[in-house]
């Protein structure tokens, strides 16, 4: 016969005890160094770079001597 809900819950939470004290012991470097250059060579990251110039660009000029005030 199947689990009840009561029974699968139960043991979800003990696999999710588990995990946890798993984890608990692993430790993350949070370090720039360890994400510096990881687009590098990615077209779609050159492509956001490319298009996030553009919007700058066309922001300059928008804001430009002649520029509506209201803007």
């Amino acid at each position: 016969m199947a689990a009840s809900l009561k029974d699968r819950v139960g043991e979800l939470e003990r696999k999710v005890i588990a995990l946890e004290k798993a984890l608990a012991h692993t430790t993350r470097q949070l370090d720039w160094r360890t994400t510096f250059g990881i687009a590098a060579d990615d077209d779609g990251f050159e492509e956001m770079i490319r298009l996030g110039r553009e919007v700058r660009a066309k922001q300059r000029t928008a804001d430009g001597p002649d520029a509506d005030p209201g803007h």
